[in-house]
């Protein structure tokens, strides 16, 4: 017992002192930092380098911010930008990007899904791209030290000592070019320092959890410094799965490194930051929670078949009809269910079977599932997924005084690949392996400066980005009706060049009006070389010229080019009503890419789609009161979406009467979002810290902007979908937070808590123009809805003076709240939803020691 609560003990510093040290060894002492705006090479740090929060120094500091890609105060900038130190990031346990979610207004985020776990679907103010792969991007974009991750599928990036994180809401597309219509998320590391020094840290926790971390920064003369930081993290499945013999949601070993120089010239004005990292992850696959099963599905149906052949109770001679013409016996589905004779509503999750149907559930609570393909390949019927990832950066300064100019050269590398069972039960439905290849190039090269009363930014930059998307699956394995799935294979290749300008007017010292513009060049190339069905001696091409004929001796092409432009652009005015009274009015534009599918695309659904454009106004008033212990936010915002960009997760039957898996990217007509967003900050007394945030959102389509053909019955019906809920856009989004610092001779001791809400939001519906299918739609989109849930966190610290110790307790979900993160839609396809479980109570210990 001893030996388990040490274990306990050491875990719970993990997440806490990394992230403490490295504000106290690297972040600024306090003191509020000068107001206004600084040229983009000047060393003035981001909101997150503060040593102390706000409970511990007992009034509100002034935070600088980059939103505008120059240091500003976040007080005094005209954007609605929610910024984080590294000290918030440590006290309110945000160790990787999904945990942003519980900090800022607004923003949503969902993980796994059919995607690998490392992928996150962001969403914005109801602006989301509710799949992106390879071949289609995100409405929120997500940069590192300046830039610019274009796959989210590795975009939940853990945080290894950090420098900030700011959360910018509404298009950025002036200053951060495409694929910003809904926000960004402005990342950064810490930077070296001319100052030995570094922490180490261990934890532990339940589920067996281990987490080793440790920086080093060393300078190596009067210019230059070095600063290295690792982390190695493991932990037992959360999800136990009696089929498969193990829990699903364990980290088998996360290792990841970095390591950064900078050389600050005595002699040049010139500061060059160079920074490299290495992660490599690997885990035990992603739960499914059975959220409905169709009952007339061919789920429900062969299974019916296979466990009355098993149990006995249908002959396995018993012929089973596939067609007017043609049957087979009984037996050939016997091995289509694996797991015991019951019904097959035993599979549902406890959160959403009805009282009748928990008397049978194999579940014992919320966390377990079942999902366990059998289909005899490896890579598929042994779930987890794997990411390997590097990047290079290169920050260059030069400041010239009156003006200063900036490069940001980045390169990135990356390998994922993830499996999944599509149904969560055990059975032969279907299940599929995907792999996807990456990398990129970026330089951006920015000149800043101010003329008398004006302060500009102007620059220009070049992306290259390509690689490789595979898709293996198995539909209807281990049954006379299986198609022996796709191989879907894609070369893609994507160019982005854009030139911007941005100024800023001041009129007199309150008022200032700003203006940007940006245009933007795409190029986006497509090969497509998959093949079906996958598993025949003589498969056929999918798309091309040669689709539906043998592949050809050079295998199956179909390349395409795709080139678009369009403009980005920016006008505000804003006014300082008093030294701690702030308002603004700004107007925006913004663009996402268009592009091309991968996989097949059914009629009448086109296999490109074009971008989307999002156009918005929004207003602002931020305010300090009672000396600095009271802080406001407000943002009031209208936004407009022309060709909204939707993934649409389906099965058709093709031209060959086979069922087939598929997922795309569709235009889907025009949507309008409005709102309104708060933050306040509050030191009532001292040493607390009260932070809270709320949001409302109203996203809708715009009335007879979406209408679809369908095919009902071999006949073409023209439905209209404008009716629909947005997807990933809940109404409400909510956080309290409340941290007590206590000083005391010795050390200092904190007590923090946090809550976060986010209200029920969907992330698939359809309307149907079929009259038979009405029902069964009706109870897919429900099932799609994932309810709104709130998260209680919590952690206890300990900091000695002498030797700088800290000792720390967290836990996370405090009441084990059982809630979902993401949904796969198949209720009429393949006789199933799925819903994705959130992480279940986790706590523990940690202890670090800086230096």
């Amino acid at each position: 017992m001893n030996r388990q609560l040490l274990a306990a003990f050491l875990r719970a510093s993990v997440t806490s002192t990394a992230l403490i040290t490295a504000g106290h060894a690297y972040g600024q002492s306090g003191q509020a930092a000068p107001e206004g705006t600084t040229s983009a090479g000047s060393e003035q740090r981001p909101a997150a380098r503060q040593a102390r929060t706000a409970s511990e120094s007992g009034s509100l500091d002034d935070i600088v911010v980059t939103a505008r890609r120059v240091g500003e105060n976040q007080q005094t900038v005209p954007v609605a930008v929610t910024a984080l130190s590294s000290a918030l990031l440590q006290e309110r346990q945000v160790s990787q990007v999904t945990d942003l979610a519980r900090t800022a207004p607004s923003l949503s985020i969902g993980t796994g899904g059919t995607g690998p776990s490392t992928i996150v679907y962001l969403a914005i103010r109801g602006q989301a791209q509710n799949s992106p792969n390879s071949f289609s991007d995100a409405a929120v974009g997500i940069y590192i030290d300046g830039v610019y991750v274009a796959r989210p599928i590795v975009g939940n990036l853990g945080f290894l000592d950090p420098g900030s994180a700011e959360v910018l809401r509404g298009p950025q597309g002036t200053l951060f070019g495409r694929n910003t219509t809904g926000g960004a998320l402005n990342l950064t590391s810490a930077q070296p320092t001319d100052t030995l020094s570094g922490y180490v840290k261990a934890g532990y926790g339940d589920y067996d959890a281990v987490n080793i971390e440790g920086v080093l920064n060393a300078p190596l003369s009067d210019e230059v410094a070095v600063r290295f930081a690792g982390r190695y993290d493991r932990h037992d499945g959360y999800f136990p799965n009696p089929a498969l013999g193990y829990a699903n949601g364990g980290v088998k070993g996360e290792y990841y490194g970095r390591g950064s120089l900078k050389w600050e010239s005595k002699a040049l004005p010139i500061t060059l930051n160079l920074i490299g990292d290495y992660m490599h992850y690997r885990d035990t696959g992603n739960a499914t929670a059975v959220a409905a099963i169709n009952p007339t599905g061919p789920l429900a149906s062969f299974y019916g078949i296979s466990q009355g052949v098993r149990s006995g109770a249908i002959p396995g001679d018993t012929p089973i009809p596939l067609s007017p013409t043609f049957s087979v016996p009984a037996s050939t589905f016997t091995n289509f269910s694996q797991g015991p004779i019951g019904p097959v509503t035993q599979y549902l999750n406890p959160e959403f079977a009805t009282d009748a149907q928990k008397a049978t559930l194999l579940a014992k609570n919320w966390k377990y599932n079942f999902g366990a393909p059998s289909t005899g390949e490896r890579r598929i019927d042994e779930l987890g997924n794997f990411n390997e990832a590097w990047s290079a950066t290169a920050n260059l300064a030069i400041d010239l005084d009156a003006v200063t100019i900036k490069s940001i050269t980045g390169y990135r590398w990356s390998n994922t690949s993830s499996n999944l069972d599509l149904t969560g039960t055990n059975t032969g439905v279907g299940a599929f392996i995907s792999q996807y290849r990456q990398h990129q190039f970026s330089e951006e090269l920015q000149i800043s400066g101010d003329v008398g009363k004006l302060q500009y930014i102007l620059g220009g930059i070049y992306f290259r980005e390509s690689g490789t998307e595979l898709s293996d699956s198995a539909i209807f394995y281990n049954t006379p009706v299986a198609t022996g799935g796709d191989h879907t294979l894609g070369d893609f290749e994507s160019t982005s060049k854009g030139l911007f300008a941005q100024v800023n007017y001041n009129f007199t010292d309150e008022l200032r009006v700003t203006g940007g513009i940006r245009y933007t060049w795409d190029t986006r190339y497509i090969n497509r070389r998959g093949t079906t069905p996958r598993l025949s001696a003589t498969p056929n091409c999918q798309a091309g010229p040669n689709a539906g004929l043998p592949v050809p001796a050079g295998g199956c092409q179909n390349p395409e080019t795709a080139r678009f432009s369009y403009p980005a652009w920016t006008a505000g005015v804003d006014y300082k009503v008093s030294p701690d009274i702030f308002i603004y009015a700004k107007t925006s534009g913004a663009s996402n890419s268009g592009g091309f599918n991968s996989r097949p695309v059914p009629p009448p659904y086109s296999s490109s789609f074009k971008p989307e454009d999002v156009r918005d106004i929004e207003a602002g008033f931020k305010g300090e009161f009672m000396n600095r212990r009271i802080r406001t936010n407000l943002a009031f915002f209208h936004a407009w979406q022309s060709n909204v960009q939707r993934i649409i997760n389906t099965t058709f039957v093709d031209s060959g009467g086979a069922t087939r898996l598929t997922q795309f990217v569709s235009n889907a007509g025009k949507a309008r979002t409005y709102g309104v967003e708060f933050e306040g900050t509050v030191l009532p007394w001292e040493g607390m810290d009260l932070s809270g945030s709320f949001a409302y959102l109203h996203a809708s389509y715009v009335k007879g902007s979406r209408f679809e053909t369908q095919l009902v019955s071999g006949s073409a019906v023209q439905v209209d979908r404008s009716g629909e809920p947005i997807t990933q856009a809940p109404k409400w989004t909510a956080n309290l937070s409340a941290t007590q610092t206590i000083m005391m001779d010795s050390g200092k001791l904190k007590l923090h808590a946090d809550y976060a809400y986010v209200s029920s939001r969907y992330f698939d519906y359809f309307t149907t123009g079929d009259p038979a299918a009405q029902a069964a739609v009706a109870i897919a989109n429900e099932a799609s809805r994932i309810r709104g849930y709130g998260l209680v966190n919590a952690q206890v610290s300990y900091t000695f003076n002498q030797p700088q110790l800290e000792l720390a307790f967290w836990m996370k979900n405090v009441t084990d709240q059982p809630y979902f993160t993401n949904v796969f839609n198949s209720y009429t396809g393949l006789g199933a939803t799925v819903q994705f479980q959130g992480m279940p109570r986790t706590f523990g210990g940690s202890v670090s020691f800086s230096f």
